[in-house]
C-alpha cells in the first residue's frame, strides 16, 4: 500500500510532530509513505504518476484552504487525477469553515448547538442568555468569547477585524452560538462507519475551552455517541475526521466541530494505530471499488 501524505513542510508546523506521527503510524501498519507539500515541478507537464498512490491523506490546514495554499492546490490536483483522497476536497472545505459545517449538519438533521451569522442578527437570538462568539475559520479554541448582547459581540468582532487588518489570522464569519454550560467535550476519531475510543478533554470547572490533548477519561464510545460521530463525518462527505462532541450534564449529545486535518496525540501509539488502520481501510475500499468498476 503506497500512501501520499500531503502536509506543509514549513518550519512553523514541522515541530508540531504530526507529519512524523502520521508517517510512523502508517509505516508500522505496513504502508509505504511519501510526503509532498506542493505540486512537483514536473507534474504540470507529466501529471501525477498513474497508479502510483493508493491513497492521499490531505492534511490541509484551515489557513491553507482559505489562502489556497500549495497543499490545498496539490489535494485538488490529486483528486482531479483520480487519486483516492482520505477526505475529499469538498469535505476539506466544508470542515474548514464552521458556518458551512453547521449548515450541512442542520440540513442533515445532526443535533448541534444553534448558531447564527452575527452580521445577519438584528435581535439577540436567545433573550436572557449569554452566547458563544467564535470565528468560522481557524482553531475553535483560539478566538472564542462568551458575550451577553449584540453590542458586546460586535465590540469583540471589531477587535478581530483590527487584528486581521494588521496581518493577524483571518477569522471569516463571526458566529453566535448557543452556549452549552458545563459540558464534557469528547474528541472522537471517526469514519462514516467506525469510531475510535472516546478521548474526553480536560476542562476546568467554569472554563469555556478545553486543554488540547489532555484526556482525563478515555472510554469506549456508547452507541449513541458512536452513531453521532459517524453522522458528523458522513454528512460532510468525509472519510476520516477528528470530531468534537459536547455531552451536556443531562446526557444530551451535540455535534460541535469536525476537523479533516486533525491532530492526534503524537505521544499515544494507540491513537496513531487507530487512525492509520482506518486510513488504510479506506484505501482498500477504494481499490476494491476500482477493481469492481473495471471488471
Amino acid at each position: 500500500m503506497r500512501v501520499l501524505l500531503v502536509i506543509t513542510d514549513e518550519d512553523w508546523y514541522e515541530d508540531a510532530g504530526y507529519a512524523a506521527a502520521w508517517v510512523r503510524a502508517l509505516e508500522e501498519q505496513g504502508a509505504e509513505v511519501e510526503r509532498l507539500a506542493r505540486v512537483p515541478a514536473d507534474w504540470p507537464v507529466s501529471g501525477p504518476p498513474p497508479g502510483r498512490y493508493d491513497l492521499a491523506i490531505a492534511h490541509v490546514l484551515v489557513e491553507e484552504v482559505v489562502g489556497y495554499a500549495p497543499t490545498f492546490a496539490l489535494a485538488v490536483l490529486l483528486e482531479a487525477a483520480g487519486v483516492p483522497l482520505l477526505n475529499p476536497v469538498a469535505s476539506l472545505v466544508a470542515s474548514a469553515d464552521k458556518l458551512v459545517t453547521h449548515a450541512v449538519w442542520a440540513a442533515a438533521g445532526v443535533p448541534q448547538p444553534a448558531a447564527w451569522d452575527l452580521a445577519r442578527v438584528r435581535e439577540w437570538p436567545m433573550p436572557g442568555r449569554r452566547m458563544v462568539l467564535k470565528p468560522s475559520l481557524g482553531d475553535g479554541a483560539r478566538y472564542i468569547e462568551l458575550v451577553g448582547d449584540l453590542d458586546a459581540a460586535r465590540a469583540v468582532e471589531a477587535g478581530w477585524r483590527e487584528h486581521e487588518a494588521a496581518g493577524g489570522h483571518r477569522r471569516g464569519t463571526s458566529l453566535l452560538q448557543e452556549w452549552v454550560a458545563e459540558p464534557a467535550c469528547a474528541r472522537v476519531f471517526a469514519t462514516p462507519t467506525t469510531t475510535s475510543l472516546v478521548y474526553e478533554k480536560s476542562r476546568e470547572e467554569g472554563a469555556l475551552v478545553t486543554h488540547g490533548t489532555v484526556y482525563p477519561r478515555v472510554y469506549e464510545a456508547p452507541p449513541e455517541m458512536a452513531q453521532l460521530a459517524q453522522r458528523m463525518v458522513a454528512s460532510l462527505g468525509g472519510g476520516l475526521m477528528g470530531v468534537d462532541v459536547l455531552v451536556e450534564p443531562d446526557g444530551r449529545l451535540l455535534a460541535l466541530e469536525a476537523n479533516a486535518p486533525f491532530g492526534f496525540d503524537v505521544t499515544d501509539p494507540q491513537q496513531g494505530r487507530w487512525v492509520a488502520r482506518a486510513a488504510l481501510a479506506a484505501a482498500e475500499r477504494a481499490a476494491a471499488e476500482r477493481a469492481a468498476a473495471a471488471a
